[in-house]
């Protein structure tokens, strides 16, 4: 018998209303043989309001703002009455709209709601949930490891805790509740950058990045087992996982014009580091160096900014914003993540935003994908 761990899929959860939808969504995947749903946790989207008008967003005609997200920890808590077997995750949160001491006792919270299921994902933070309402965003993954090493001591220890850090600072300060079971929720940290990487070896249970090719998601997992080793832990301990983006259709073709076509695509593949941009031999609308994820500020754009911005990303660019194809195309395509070690697959469908009239017919796809991924991992 093989010693590598089952491969894990797990999916993005909905989070606009209603909020049946949302529950609804959480049981089918279950039924589809998901691993795991996350939630993520925005207050903004990366789409500016001054483009968000029907014209250029034919969505914008039933859903007057792009902002629309359901709070993930109270919707993990509903899920929860609803599903039985799959694991709730919020994918991901911070630490300076959350302090240590408030999501921890969430997330304990949560452990005993799921009755254990529950998995605590954390980034160092995002400019456009942070910036426009007036919350630090300096210096974010010195936050994220002093924010972390409070949750772990929270977790366990219920007794007084004293902690003096640049971000944080405890006295006498206590939470009594304890995990539902043995183990305390699960900490995934989402990381890409070399400090960020290091951490997750030295504190994390998972990791979820997002990640262009193999080839650097491999380069960056060395770099967390690496840490994990100096750290005096076991790197296999530490579950791999991918951020995967998809357009899924009934052919690649049918895929790729609908990418073409999408003009959010652009607003999304802004998102993607400078390191895409320069493979396509093009520079980063947003700058040399820039890593839209988290620097990204969609307030600061009036109509004619965002629309420059849209026309500077490069078509191969968006394609590259997502894997893209049939099932099996897809599937094949995250075998070879698969291959360079990822462990936990999150796929996160962007069919329903780039071509809406896809939508329906993208989530009957999502359990073939998942078919076709199993399939070729037991024949690997």
């Amino acid at each position: 018998m093989s010693d590598v761990p089952r491969l894990e899929i797990s999916a993005l959860g909905p989070v606009r209303p209603p909020a049946e939808a949302v529950l609804a969504a959480a049981v089918r995947r279950e039924a589809q043989g998901f691993d795991a749903v996350w939630w993520a946790d925005h207050l903004l989207h990366w789409f500016p309001d001054a483009i968000w008008t029907p014209d250029l967003v034919p969505m914008a005609e039933r859903q007057p703002s792009p902002h629309v997200w359901m709070d993930p920890f109270p919707m993990i808590a509903a899920a929860a009455q609803r599903t039985s077997t799959i694991r709730l995750g919020v994918g991901v949160t911070d630490l300076a709209r959350n302090h240590p001491a408030q999501l921890a006792r969430a997330a304990l919270s949560l452990d005993h709601l799921t009755e254990g299921r529950f998995v605590l994902g954390i980034g160092s933070g995002e400019s456009l949930n942070l910036t426009p309402y007036g919350l630090p965003a300096d210096r974010p993954v010195s936050r994220l490891e002093e924010g972390v090493e409070i949750v772990r001591s929270f977790f366990s220890d219920p007794g007084p805790m004293d902690f003096e850090g640049d971000h944080f600072r405890l006295s006498g300060a206590s939470i009594g509740l304890r995990p539902f079971g043995a183990a305390p929720p699960a900490i995934w940290i989402a990381a890409h950058r070399p400090r960020g990487l290091r951490l997750v070896g030295r504190a994390a249970d998972g990791w979820l990045p997002f990640a262009r090719t193999p080839e650097l998601y491999a380069d960056m997992l060395a770099q967390v087992r690496t840490a994990a080793s100096q750290a005096g832990r076991d790197p296999d301990a530490i579950a791999p996982g991918l951020y995967a983006r998809i357009v899924i259709a009934e052919s690649d073709e049918e895929a790729t014009t609908a990418i073409d076509a999408s003009f959010l695509m652009r607003f999304i593949a802004l998102t993607l580091p400078d390191e895409t941009f320069q493979a396509n031999g093009a520079e980063h609308p947003l700058g040399a160096g820039a890593f839209g994820l988290t620097t990204f500020l969609p307030t600061e754009l009036d109509r004619d900014a965002a629309l420059r911005l849209a026309d500077a990303v490069p078509v191969p660019v968006m394609r590259d914003a997502a894997l893209h194809g049939t099932p099996d195309e897809i599937a094949a395509q995250l075998a070879r993540f698969v291959d360079a070690g990822a462990r936990h697959i999150q796929l996160t469908n962007l069919t329903p935003l780039v071509a809406p009239k896809m939508a329906a017919q993208s989530e009957e796809m999502m359990g073939d994908a998942i078919s076709a991924l199993r399939a070729l991992e037991l024949t690997n």
